[in-house]
């Protein structure tokens, strides 16, 4: 399903002395599972990572996404629903992160951590939004469908 924004989200790249505090809003009490979480995505379904640094983007409407910098391009292969595909480095960002909040979602439903759900449900909302005006937004909704 592809959210139309009724107006232009902007994003904005995040000052380093101000990243700890960006991936705690992100990911809530979970920060040390998500920034593990993101980062064995990015291993399962890109065999162009090999690790290395990523820029952290913050959406005008709160919330934001990870995006790795080892290439420019990935070839993004899920093999849950069979999607192959190169993405730019910043539609591979959207989707790991995308994928990485699913995974918090499903973890806080199973403790029972019903708060840290919600905000987890609405940061992955908030980031669909903003993947819905993106120049590669049906690739990136083919890769989470």
């Amino acid at each position: 399903m592809i959210h139309e924004p009724t107006a232009v989200i902007s994003s904005q790249i995040v000052p380093n002395n101000e990243r700890a505090l960006f991936l705690c809003r992100l990911f809530g009490s979970l920060t040390p599972y998500g920034e593990n979480n993101i980062f064995n995505q990015a291993r399962r379904l890109c065999k162009e990572y090999d690790g290395g640094s990523w820029k952290y983007i913050k959406l005008s409407i709160g919330g934001g996404y990870l995006v790795p910098e080892c290439a420019e391009y990935f070839n993004v292969s899920v093999p849950g629903n069979y999607f192959e595909g190169e993405l730019s480095a910043d539609a591979t960002g959207i989707v790991l992160t995308l994928f990485t909040l699913n995974a918090l979602i499903f973890l806080a439903w199973d403790k029972k951590w019903h708060n840290a759900q919600e905000e987890l449900i609405k940061q992955s909302e908030r980031l669909k939004g903003y993947a819905s005006q993106h120049k590669e937004k049906v690739k990136i909704f083919a890769a989470i469908d």
